[in-house]
């Protein structure tokens, strides 16, 4: 049962970067939410046409311009102006359902730190670890006092792409809890500005972030180095579908030798006969080669029960292709 009080004060929180064809849009949304959201923050990162120009029309809204720095760093921007208790992040060519913030202040708990709007049920540590679950920020209620505790976003380049997973998994490591409301609450609209279409990047950012998280927990280096090598070959598996074989064979040939020999041949074929995307794709996306830990001793630092539950998830197959919703 939530405890939701009618004045929860709640602040938007939209990155924005040449947004000016979006910006409307997004923010009309959040102006026609049944709960009234107590202030939208337009962080403009760097931007070169009139995003804060037209963000500055709409009332309620506090347009903060900063120098590019990336998608976290004009999170983190708007997080600390933020005078609500509440987070509500949206992208800047995302939209929110009338009723999305009214449904998830419902779900508020004294414990919740997250409010999601995705179809993954329960989310901790383990399964956000293996990449079993995500949560979409666009859908996201965050509690400002758990943003705090972990340090907001990583700022650094090195983890841009994957940096709502890395704050993720940061807060699955503190007493707050991930609580799912009603999904399906936002539009994710792709627009080609989508970080999520940079494969490469974001494999690299993830790859950064198992080494982050997974030194800070005291993980097995044996294990991390599975962990890593399962999402260098999901990343290639979308690489080889999107017909960029050189870019699947990089990270392909970082593996352990044999282990991702099939897909390094598979790659180097397909480029070789240039076989249309449209007669590989469904193969690619059905084949589950299980990925497993199987053997994670699990000797780290985690407390008791996230250590069950992570030992749970590596026996299940590493990564789920991100569903919106």
């Amino acid at each position: 049962m939530g405890v939701h009080r009618g004045n929860t004060s709640v602040s938007a929180v939209i990155p924005a970067y040449n947004a000016e064809q979006f910006i409307s849009d997004t923010i009309q949304s959040v102006l026609a939410q049944t709960y009234e959201i107590a202030e939208i923050i337009v962080v403009d990162d760097g931007s070169s046409d009139r995003t804060a120009e037209v963000a500055a029309g709409f009332p309620r809204t506090h347009v903060i311009r900063r120098p590019n720095g990336g998608q976290a760093a004009a999170r983190n921007t708007g997080i600390h102006a933020a005078s609500g208790e509440w987070i509500a992040f949206l992208d800047h060519d995302d939209l929110w359902l009338p009723r999305k913030t009214e449904i998830q202040l419902e779900c508020i708990t004294p414990d919740a730190g997250v409010i999601h709007a995705n179809r993954f049920d329960p989310i901790h540590f383990g399964n956000l670890w293996h990449r079993q679950a995500h949560i979409t920020p666009s859908g996201a209620l965050v509690r400002k006092q758990a943003l705090l505790d972990v340090g907001c976003f990583e700022e650094s380049r090195a983890f841009m792409g994957v940096e709502d997973l890395n704050l993720w998994l940061k807060i699955a490591l503190t007493d707050w809890r991930f609580v799912q409301s009603e999904t399906g609450l936002f539009e994710w609209r792709q627009t080609g500005q989508n970080q999520s279409r940079n494969e490469l990047r974001m494999a690299r950012a993830e790859l950064a972030t198992i080494d982050m998280v997974g030194k800070r927990v005291s993980c097995q280096p044996e294990e991390m180095e599975r962990v890593k090598q399962a999402s260098r070959i999901e990343y290639a598996k979308n690489l080889i579908a999107a017909q960029r074989w050189d870019e699947a064979t990089q990270l392909l040939e970082e593996c352990t030798p044999g282990f991702a020999s099939r897909w390094l041949s598979l790659a180097g074929f397909l480029k070789v006969n240039r076989l249309a995307r449209t007669n590989i794709v469904r193969w690619l996306q059905s084949v589950d080669e299980r990925h497993w830990s199987r053997i994670c001793s699990g000797e780290c630092d985690l407390p008791e029960v996230q250590r069950k539950q992570c030992m749970e998830s590596c026996r299940k197959p590493y990564f789920r292709l991100p569903e919106v919703g």
